[in-house]
């Protein structure tokens, strides 16, 4: 991600986003992968950036501790290497790998419990939802680095909340929004003249179990799961930590099941891959259900939705707003 972080020095870019770690028999892979997260904006080091005269273990060793994210192609090959498993051992003590398959395999017991993507038939398609996934995951992983490099500031003081009742205000959101800076005063402002709204109908997921307001679904897509990072927070126990991703594509929704316990069902099956969700159709994840609406904007914003209403935006913070 273009970040303000120095320039160049000797083909060493100082805080890297990414550090691609893979083997050698996997390197046109592995060029395709570099290639299309500079498309995604990352500032990536492979060891094709090695240039004559430097030593490659030192260079190697620098790039990934000061690499915000460590992306690990898993292949039969990799896992054989000891440079690879080393590589991801040091990422995943320092809270960083984001490992991805590129071809069937067994991978090393340490990290068969981390959540990797399975990119085995991917083909370089940036529009495809799986990759999509992997790269919203990357987003946060750099910028929670990033984070972790600036000043600390103050935790905020938790605010008082009244109890959940369940099968109702169980759906919250995973992050606070961040409170506005103080505005300052100048004298005699202009008045603020809101723009109207654009037209059209708007994508949203209503619940067919709960009364709570429905998702307004919009290009940034959102990821559903039962708890943080999760942009969409169902606190159901049939929910996957991490369940399901849904976006929007020419104007229609896409479901992306994440390798979820329970499962991702589309009318009633369930899914291995990227699918379509038409409007009128429901998609379940555990035992909660939501139907895909198309609304006018009045619409959405009567039953409680707005556009990035996912966010926070426009409601009250920290969770979807119920009815009775």
């Amino acid at each position: 991600m273009k970040f303000d972080l120095g320039g160049a020095n000797g083909g060493y870019v100082p805080g890297t986003d990414i550090f691609l770690s893979y083997a050698r028999q996997d390197r046109p892979t592995a060029r395709m992968f570099a290639d299309c997260l500079r498309e995604e904006g990352f500032d990536v080091w492979w060891d094709a950036s090695l240039r004559s005269g430097q030593t490659f273990d030192e260079e190697i060793e620098r790039n990934l501790r000061d690499s915000k994210a460590v992306v690990v192609l898993w292949s039969p090959a990799s896992v054989a290497s000891r440079w690879v498993r080393a590589e991801a051992t040091l990422a995943d003590r320092r809270n960083k790998l984001a490992p991805a398959i590129i071809q069937p395999c067994d991978r090393p017991i340490i990290f068969e419990l981390t959540h990797t993507t399975d990119l085995s038939d991917w083909t370089g398609e940036l529009t495809d939802m799986r990759w999509q996934t992997f790269v919203h995951d990357l987003r946060r992983l750099v910028e929670a680095k990033l984070g972790d490099s600036s000043t600390p500031e103050p935790e905020p003081q938790p605010s008082a909340r009244q109890p959940l009742r369940p099968g109702y205000d169980d759906v919250i959101l995973a992050k606070q929004p961040s409170p506005s800076p103080p505005l300052r005063r100048a004298a005699a402002p202009p008045p603020i003249v809101e723009e109207p709204a654009p037209l059209g109908d708007m994508h949203c997921l209503e619940f067919e179990d709960l009364k709570a307001a429905g998702i307004v679904i919009d290009k940034s897509g959102v990821k559903i799961g039962r708890t943080s990072p999760a942009d969409i927070v169902l606190s159901d126990r049939s929910v996957s930590r991490e369940h399901c991703m849904i976006g929007l594509a020419n104007d229609e929704l896409i479901v992306t099941d994440l390798n979820s316990t329970n499962g991702t069902y589309v009318d009633g099956v369930r899914i291995s891959r990227a699918t379509i969700l038409p409007v009128g159709s429901t998609v379940r994840l555990g035992e909660v259900s939501l139907k895909h609406a198309l609304r006018s904007r009045g619409d959405a914003e009567g039953r409680g939705g707005s556009p990035g209403a996912s966010r926070g935006r426009g409601m009250e913070p920290g969770r979807l707003a119920a009815t009775s």
